[in-house]
């Protein structure tokens, strides 16, 4: 786990000459995992001022709710207009430095020495300068736009539900931890496999690169059919690979599921358990399972990160 984000780190630090645009972006994504944590918040602290004027213990006026609903809105609608913003500055900069990368490993490989270029297939450095610069481009458009947020939301934020019902609190993070063990798990059973995909892709590549380039040759010795089964079977051995990898994170997804539904229905359960004992309240319950659901909307995008990465750790290493 700890090589994946070394080599995720390593990819964020080719954002050298936009550092200060891609510094501005993490401060807004800051502001947006601190707006999504409020709005459960205030809308927790709305329906308790609503129970207790149902109970009759106090009267209920616009002036005591206007102040949370105000908020509630304010929060909301920062939320869009960042969201926008958030997005538009981070395409922006993906596609400029997925350009920039492409010109600068162009630029790295014709000052390779002539002994590089005998022992290298072309196709397998054209195949590394297009995947690669796309791979950087997908981890950093999904940094800026979700993950930041997410990773924020996950280990800044998640903590602090402590302050307000370390019962509940306490449960939430357990369940993502126990989470994260599970992702963390398939991550280490499905490396090497990955990598021996990877290794097929570019075997593939350099062959299909090889035939293309080669059509007139390979028809005038009528060797058409024999390049077609030996692309068929170096397609066969590749699927054969990928399927298991496959499988490995189809269990998480279905683990990603279940854990929303399970999380949810731990968090009023013992809620519930805990009102009737006077240790939490109504709005309490209804924040910390709005708690739940975006957390767990969070940790699949968290997943899809590491899901991500995982598959095009090899074309970056």
């Amino acid at each position: 786990m700890m090589g994946f984000l070394a080599l995720y780190a390593r990819v964020l630090g080719y954002l050298g000459p936009q550092k200060n645009i891609a510094a501005m972006l993490v401060i807004a994504n800051l502001a947006l995992a601190i707006a999504a944590f409020a709005e459960p918040v205030l809308f927790g602290r709305i329906i308790d001022k609503l129970a207790t004027a149902q109970g009759g213990k106090t009267a209920l006026e616009w002036s005591d709710l206007l102040p949370l609903l105000a908020a509630w809105g304010g929060f909301g609608l920062f939320n869009i207009i960042a969201t926008v913003v958030v997005s538009l500055n981070a395409d922006r900069l993906s596609h400029r430095r997925r350009v920039g990368v492409m010109a600068e490993y162009f630029d790295h490989v014709l000052h390779l020495p002539l002994a590089f270029h005998t022992q290298s297939h072309s196709g397998r450095l054209l195949k590394v300068m297009l995947e690669g610069s796309n791979a950087m481009w997908g981890l950093w458009l999904g940094f800026f736009r979700e993950h930041c947020a997410s990773l924020v939301a996950l280990f800044v934020l998640l903590p602090l539900s402590l302050f307000l019902n370390w019962r509940l609190g306490l449960l939430m993070i357990v369940m993502v931890f126990v989470f994260g063990g599970v992702t963390s798990f398939v991550l280490r059973k499905t490396e090497s496999l990955q990598q021996q995909v990877e290794h097929y892709n570019s075997d593939l590549a350099e062959r299909a690169t090889d035939a293309l380039g080669n059509v007139p040759i390979i028809q005038s010795f009528t060797r058409i059919e024999a390049e077609s089964r030996g692309l068929r079977t170096m397609i066969d051995n590749l699927l054969s690979a990928q399927m298991p990898v496959l499988s490995w994170w189809a269990v998480t997804s279905v683990a990603t599921r279940a854990s929303a539904t399970i999380t949810v229905i731990a968090i009023f359960a013992l809620g519930s358990w805990l009102y009737m004992h006077g240790l939490t309240t109504v709005g309490e319950i209804v924040t910390f399972m709005s708690f739940a659901t975006m957390l767990i909307g969070r940790l699949e995008q968290v997943v899809g990160f590491a899901n991500f990465i995982f598959m095009q750790a090899p074309k970056l290493r």
